[in-house]
């Protein structure tokens, strides 16, 4: 269990937000996002790596969102972690429902580490049952890290023992009950899941 609260950075692939960009020039949105977009998960809702997690009752799967957490010290945001953020399937950004993106139980942390030396050039590899599905690269943030840490604590203040998730591939893969998920990076500690059966009844 954690005591600080993880806050999450919706539409930070900047390859997802290009290609938003006519949506978000009609209704509700009316122009493209010009601050940060954040979601909550509260740290008693996050787990640990070896984890089971149960897919949500009523949902196909889960979207596999390999990331980077950077995690607030009393010095500062001198620790990472990876991440899997994981959310049921959606389209919409405006105004994100709680069951999609913040539900308890569907974040997972790694061990804590050092914050890599080449965290902009980062490369992100997530397996499912043994096979590669999916590798993204952090210079595809339409956000950097380090940007994305001043644009947020502009406004709002994190507390040593909270987490900002960096930002999801806009094509993250669907995990399903029964999937092993295995995520890799460079200098950090990897982190491995398994996706139990949903909530109440069969996957």
């Amino acid at each position: 269990m954690f005591a600080g609260t993880a806050y999450g950075i919706a539409l930070n692939d900047g390859a997802q937000l290009s290609a938003l960009d006519p949506a978000f020039h009609e209704k509700p949105y009316g122009q493209p996002p010009r601050a940060p977009v954040l979601y909550v998960k509260s740290g008693p809702g996050i787990v640990r790596g070896g984890a089971a997690i149960a897919v949500p009752q009523g949902a196909d799967g889960l979207v596999l969102g390999a990331t980077i957490a950077l995690q607030r010290t009393v010095t500062g945001f001198g620790a990472a972690r990876l991440a899997l953020d994981l959310a049921v399937p959606h389209q919409s950004f405006f105004r994100p429902a709680i069951a999609e993106l913040g539900r308890d139980g569907l974040l997972a942390v790694g061990d804590a580490g050092v914050v890599p030396a080449a965290l902009d050039d980062l490369e992100i590899v997530t397996t499912v049952n043994g096979a590669e599905v999916h590798r993204w690269n952090l210079s595809r943030l339409h956000r950097d890290v380090r940007t994305a840490i001043a644009d947020v604590t502009a406004y709002m203040s994190l507390l040593p023992g909270d987490m900002l998730l960096a930002g999801v591939a806009g094509d993250a893969p669907i995990g399903r009950a029964g999937d092993r998920i295995e995520i890799a990076a460079n200098g950090l500690a990897g982190l491995t899941v398994t996706l139990g059966a949903a909530e109440g009844g069969r996957p």
